[in-house]
């Protein structure tokens, strides 16, 4: 899986480059803005919009800041110039949104971003520049923006990088100047990161550049990957020559989880598997009035491979589930509405012949079952997936039950049950969602998937990894318990915790774009909807696995 680096990982990352393996910054640079210049082409063709030669030439305009953003949006535009687009002649127009690179000190180097822009100089006016810091800040200065940018078939946001530090607002002329190019028309094209995003957070800084493509520089930043709403567009990793490499000390890291190699660790069957080599997983869930969660949890373990499903219930919940289910088998633990003094020790022996857990959807809440839910998580020797109400009833003692169970634990608490669990509140649990996640799965010695658009798997080395799904259609009542069988059906088939939760939210998530699409990609599914669509994606894993 990819890294995901925070803009000190980064950084490092970088002078890593430099001092290990012996790589001048400008060389970076260069690398940065080739790669960004190519990216520029694809992107252009891949619109539709690289003019015919009786067109005349693609139009591109570069905005750049004096430091190092600026400096590969000057190595960008020279390439763009020197190299066209397919042969034919690009028309390049540099503007600066910043003073240009001061001169350094008698005996001292030229900064890299000084260096690009006197190579750019020497190109005897084969890239036009205009220093929009001459237009000053008022409404002439924004209409000569708009007027330099008005023909662009291509807008290269190359203003700020991840030097924005937290609480910054942009103003003056690069405000003037992003305001400029999003109104301008063309294919919006940011480097590293668009300006005017932190790049930790993912937060606005005021104003912010609207990119349709983002060329990151050697590896994805953390805010724009946590955060589906930065407007980063589609985002491509433009390499920097070199390994990607921060120093250990620097982590724990957050991981991108990529769809190829991920899918293909869906467990296979063999010409000889049949249902009993594929786990037995058992679903503790449901209660009168609930047991739609229970059916959901269940139908999405098969459907994702496990090759029993017994869902457990109480005596009322087990009679609803009866009338609702075929393939799904059914067990009570409890002849009340709440679990009873005798319920643990059933629940254990039907466990007995289980390879794996899945407890929490649509339970009961009553005294007797949040002691049977504790009894369970601290005792059960089998892997466990725990949701919705089993973590409400675990409450703030979640880790002290789960930091000493015999068996994997996968915690799938959406952003309210974690603020339940930690004892804060949801607005901060979504503003620290990757703090908050790698804190818990430390003290709970168990993997942690924090729900939500980009779902976050935490594992209690401090490794984080990033679902790249993001799909509106997940957010309908139902789908968590979907992904709550989904993993528990994985567990059973004696995937390792943190590869289940990992392969089991991008599953859950592709799986969620693929129901959506007979309905325009947004909303209107129900969670019903998903188990044969994880069928589907879990096929395509299989394929990819050779099996």
């Amino acid at each position: 899986m990819s890294l995901v680096l925070t803009a000190e990982q980064m950084r490092a990352a970088d002078r890593a480059a430099t001092e290990r393996f012996g790589l001048p910054t400008l060389l970076l640079m260069e690398n940065a803005g080739r790669g960004i210049a190519e990216l520029v082409r694809r992107a252009a063709a891949a619109a539709g919009i690289a003019r015919a030669r009786r067109r005349g030439p693609l139009r591109v305009r570069v905005v750049c800041g004096a430091g190092s953003n600026g400096g590969d949006g000057f190595v960008a535009a020279r390439h763009l110039a020197l190299h066209g687009d397919g042969g034919a002649h690009v028309d390049v127009r540099v503007l600066l949104a910043a003073p240009r690179p001061a001169p350094a000190a008698p005996g001292a180097p030229r900064s890299d971003a000084a260096v690009a822009l006197a190579a750019l100089d020497a190109m005897a006016g084969a890239v036009a520049l205009d220093d929009g810091t001459a237009w000053g800040e008022g409404e002439a200065a924004a209409a000569r923006w708009a007027e330099r940018l008005a023909d662009a078939d291509v807008v290269v946001d190359a203003v700020f990088g991840t030097g924005l530090r937290a609480g910054s607002v942009v103003a003056g002329v690069p405000a003037l100047a992003i305001a400029a190019m999003n109104a301008a028309p063309g294919l919006k094209v940011a480097i590293d990161i668009p300006s005017g995003i932190e790049a930790d957070t993912g937060r606005v800084c005021g104003v912010a550049f609207r990119a349709d493509v983002t060329g990151t520089i050697g590896a994805r930043k953390l805010g724009f990957s946590i955060d589906p709403d930065v407007p980063a567009g589609r985002v491509e990793v433009v390499s920097l020559g070199a390994p990607i490499a921060p120093p250990p000390e620097l982590g724990p890291f957050c991981r991108w989880i990529d769809e190829e190699p991920t899918l293909a660790q869906v467990p296979r069957r063999g010409p000889s598997g049949h249902k009993g080599t594929a786990g037995h997983l058992l679903v503790i869930a449901g209660s009168a009035g609930k047991t739609g969660a229970a059916v959901l949890a269940g139908r999405a373990g098969l459907r994702a491979g496990a090759g029993l499903c017994t869902l457990a219930s109480t005596a009322a919940g087990q009679a609803a589930i009866d009338a609702k289910v075929v393939e799904l088998m059914s067990a009570r633990y409890a002849d009340g509405d709440d679990a009873d003094a005798d319920s643990v020790r059933k629940i254990e022996e039907l466990a007995a012949r289980m390879q794996a857990v899945a407890m929490g959807p649509g339970i009961p809440t009553g005294p007797g079952m949040k002691a049977a839910v504790e009894a369970l998580v601290a005792r059960l020797p089998l892997p466990m997936v725990i949701d919705a109400d089993a973590l409400n009833l675990l409450g703030p003692d979640v880790a002290r039950a789960t930091a000493a169970a015999p068996a994997a634990r996968v915690l799938t608490p959406h952003p309210g049950e974690m603020a339940r669990l930690v004892g804060v509140g949801t607005a901060d649990v979504q503003s620290r969602r990757v703090a908050v996640a790698r804190e818990l799965a430390a003290r709970a010695r168990a993997v942690v998937v924090l729900k939500g658009a980009r779902t976050l798997v935490a594992v209690p080395d401090g490794t984080v990894h990033v679902n790249p799904t993001a799909s509106p259609a997940l957010g309908t009542a139902g789908s968590g318990d979907v992904l709550t069988g989904l993993i528990g059906a994985l567990l059973a088939q004696r995937l390792d915790a943190a590869v289940a939760a990992t392969v089991g939210v991008l599953v859950h998530g592709l799986a969620g774009e693929l129901a959506a699409r007979p309905f325009g990609g947004g909303g209107g599914i129900v969670a019903g909807d998903l188990p044969e669509a994880i069928a589907r994606v879990i096929a395509r894993g299989r394929a990819l696995a050779g099996g």
